[in-house]
């Protein structure tokens, strides 16, 4: 399974039945970069995300995590950040802000909550080595995960025109038991030798 790298963080207003997209918090040059969404500018009832972000303006840097967001995260010198750390699955030594804004610092006292914003950059190269490491032709990927062999053939070549299966690629890279799936319902498009191959090495992944 690759590994997901958070880029940023999406923060919404949740409400009793809603929830709204209120802005998004990327690194841009060495600075943190809140960005609120135009339209929740727009909204009449907007509630600004704290006292650094007035609703009279739409972004904002800063060197440092802003104090609304870090008073987000629990104190290190709680005894119990330890625990809230292994709960949520993260290292209590992680110290990416977007990773503990995105997991212990997910919901606090107030309606904002904030979720993870993963890397979605699906290069060629990382096709041709999942396709290879399942030990499949292209032929073969393509009928097994119900592609066109062309777009396929396409994008590991970096054309444009095989862009459009890039999303079903990343589901599949990054969750290999749902490749795994595809493999059982569509087993009938390999000898089964090869389907025992790429069952074992997609079942390997899985638990990484």
């Amino acid at each position: 399974m690759r590994s997901l790298k958070v880029i940023g963080i999406s923060v919404f207003l949740e409400k009793r039945r809603t929830q709204t997209l209120v802005g998004k918090l990327y690194r841009i040059d060495r600075k943190l970069v809140f960005t609120y969404e135009e339209s929740y500018l727009k909204a009449r009832h907007s509630i600004a995300l704290g006292p650094e972000f007035p609703l009279t303006q739409k972004q904002f840097s800063s060197d440092k995590l802003f104090p609304s967001l870090e008073d987000r995260i629990p104190s290190t010198q709680n005894p119990a950040y330890p625990e809230y750390c292994l709960a949520m699955g993260i290292d209590p030594n992680e110290r990416d802000p977007f990773v503990l804004l995105s997991t212990v610092g997910s919901k606090g006292p107030s309606s904002f909550i904030f979720h993870p914003i993963f890397d979605r950059d699906i290069t060629p190269k990382n096709i041709v080595e999942f396709r290879n490491t399942l030990g499949l032709t292209t032929r073969e990927f393509a009928a097994v995960f119900e592609f066109s062999q062309n777009s396929l053939n396409a994008l590991e070549r970096n054309r444009r025109s095989g862009i459009e299966i890039m999303k079903r690629l990343e589901i599949l890279l990054n969750f290999p038991l749902v490749a795994l799936y595809f493999l059982i319902i569509n087993r009938g498009y390999l000898t089964h030798e090869k389907w025992v191959n790429a069952s074992d090495k997609l079942k390997v992944l899985a638990k990484k």
